[in-house]
């Protein structure tokens, strides 16, 4: 891990070499990012608002390293980072995305604190993400409600600083909260890392994020009835 995201830190996006009206695609993602400069500070949720495929889990999976950077320019409390850089420190939240989905719980976060300096044990991690005991020895995909508070345990067991997240709907988000979410992303939060959570809309989001992002594209409907007129002649619509 790179020293600068061992305390506090600041992710900066800066897109000014970008010359692509439309860039950032991803087959793999089926998500497009119309590119802008962002500013993401650690210890906050931040919710990434567009419709599908206008950039939201595109952006999520960028943070969290899996995409290359391209012409973007990414840099961590001012110095530049690659995109190892960011892979290194990040966690996907959804098990079923990862192959640390087919672990079981309790063995897995056992074996990543037997690797740490401190004294910290899997009952201090059980408790602090309300974990149930009936569920220690599952593995992560065939928890439900639970499976991000258990992801989010791994993660924070070896000490991830970044946490993102495939798309989802509001509905989604709401049922999760339900089953004690926040209370796990808190426990992130708190110990300074950064969430990153991609929705459709900020019906919901905006009442559980410190800030909400909104992506995507703007429409010029005026400009695109001109294009059609120009091919098509007045009448193009009827």
């Amino acid at each position: 891990m790179i020293k600068g995201f061992n305390d506090k830190f600041t992710i900066k996006l800066d897109t000014s070499a970008c010359t692509s009206c439309i860039s950032g695609h991803s087959t793999e993602l089926n998500d497009t990012w119309y590119y802008k400069d962002l500013t993401f500070e650690s210890g906050k949720i931040y919710g990434l608002v567009s419709e599908y495929g206008l950039g939201c889990e595109y952006l999520s999976y960028f943070l969290g390293g899996r995409i290359e950077f391209e012409e973007v320019r990414v840099c961590c409390s001012g110095t530049p980072i690659s995109r190892q850089d960011l892979f290194d420190v990040s966690w996907n939240l959804e098990p079923s995305r990862e192959p640390y989905g087919k672990n079981q719980v309790k063995r897995s976060i056992e074996k990543v604190l037997s690797r740490r300096s401190d004294t910290m044990s899997f009952q201090d991690i059980a408790e602090r993400f309300l974990l149930t005991k009936e569920r220690y020895s599952r593995k992560f995909t065939e928890l439900s409600g639970e499976r991000w508070r258990a992801s989010s345990a791994y993660g924070y067991a070896q000490n991830k600083r970044i946490y993102f997240a495939p798309y989802n709907s509001s509905a989604f988000y709401e049922r999760m909260c339900r089953s004690n979410l926040l209370k796990a992303l808190h426990e992130l939060t708190d110990s300074g890392a950064l969430v990153v959570l991609p929705v459709g809309s900020d019906e919901f989001i905006k009442h559980i994020a410190d800030e909400v992002i909104y992506l995507g594209k703007s429409y010029n409907t005026a400009e695109l009835k001109n294009f059609n007129t120009a091919f098509f002649g007045e009448d193009w619509v009827h």
